[in-house]
């Protein structure tokens, strides 16, 4: 009878532990875990400042940020977020959404036809898999982009979204804190866009194309997640001007957590900044700031889980119920 329950739990814990380690479309996957702590080491021995007194390892795991009580509400929303995704009916619609190719085919039976009729049996070339993969890219981080400036900009979306930002002390896990109705939007706009562009561009090219992989994943999304838990870290990673035009370093997504005045509402990039500079609200540090995480003065954090689980809903209800409370103001506005 025990065993008949061990066992299955156990099988579930192992999978969704090997889902998170082991794949390599997940952040957390143990190289990409390498590349951190690689380059965490090297920030250590080359641009760690000579008035520092920390040792290697306090360095790495300082003790006032991962003992701070913001990394244990990191990791109960991480866990919720993985019973949500793998039980729940978010979980459910994110899957249904996540089936990539079934999308795909069902935009062209939706769009009829026309636009399936000039296929072409012509094998696709590397240089076509090179395009198709920088535009993929492109249309599923614009989807990520736009998403994540419209839970900054509206009101009833900022309800979910803010339990990311509440997070006080940066660390890998605070990638996962983010409610299931905000992971949702978000995961959900950016595949939809990339089926979008998927399906634009089989239709011009004539042939279904794959894009380029490394370690079965999206090779751009890849070398993205060699550096990618820099960003919700104590580490200060800066990719200097010319490069920061082009791809949104850890330094830049910091700057997005800090609640100084002059970094609201900055560097909603996730990939590339240049969706950034679109539309005037990238901010390319010049040198190491000293930064400060979490809300602002005029709003309240959370108690603890179940409140950063329930009163999104509450807050966001009310928010709905008027156009006018749509559009969220800046915590410096005095009314």
């Amino acid at each position: 009878m025990i065993i008949d329950f061990i066992q299955p739990l156990t099988s579930s814990v192992t999978s969704t532990l090997h889902s998170i380690f082991m794949l390599s479309s997940s952040r957390h996957y143990w190289l990409y875990m390498a590349c951190y702590l690689a380059i965490a080491t090297a920030l250590y021995f080359y641009a760690k400042p000579k008035s520092s007194q920390h040792s290697f390892i306090q360095h790495l795991f300082p003790r006032q940020i991962y003992t701070h009580p913001s990394v244990i509400l990191d990791l109960k929303i991480w866990f919720v977020i993985i019973l949500v995704v793998k039980f729940g009916i978010f979980g459910i619609l994110y899957t249904i959404v996540g089936k990539f190719s079934a999308l795909t085919d069902s935009i062209f039976d939706l769009l009829g036809p026309a636009w399936q009729a000039e296929r072409s049996n012509e094998a696709p070339g590397f240089m076509d898999r090179v395009w198709f993969t920088l535009i993929l890219t492109c249309c599923i981080d614009f989807g990520f982009f736009i998403m994540h400036y419209c839970q900054h900009k509206i009101s009833w979306l900022w309800a979910f979204h803010r339990v990311h930002h509440s997070a006080e002390v940066l660390t890998p896990a605070t990638a996962n804190r983010h409610h299931p109705v905000d992971y949702t939007l978000e995961a959900g706009t950016a595949i939809l866009l990339g089926a979008i562009g998927t399906v634009v561009f089989t239709r011009y090219h004539g042939t279904e194309v794959d894009r380029l992989t490394l370690l079965n994943t999206s090779a751009i999304h890849c070398v993205y997640y060699m550096t990618a838990n820099l960003r919700h870290s104590h580490l200060w990673l800066s990719f200097g001007q010319w490069p920061s035009r082009i791809f949104v370093s850890p330094a830049m997504h910091q700057i997005h957590h800090s609640i100084d005045q002059k970094h609201y509402n900055k560097n909603f990039g996730f990939v590339f900044s240049f969706w950034d500079w679109l539309f005037r609200c990238r901010y390319i540090p010049t040198t190491r700031e000293d930064l400060t995480f979490g809300l602002h003065n005029n709003e309240f954090g959370y108690k603890g889980l179940i409140d950063s689980m329930v009163r999104p809903f509450r807050e966001s209800f009310g928010k709905l119920a008027s156009i006018k409370l749509w559009a969220r103001k800046s915590p410096w506005t005095n009314t």
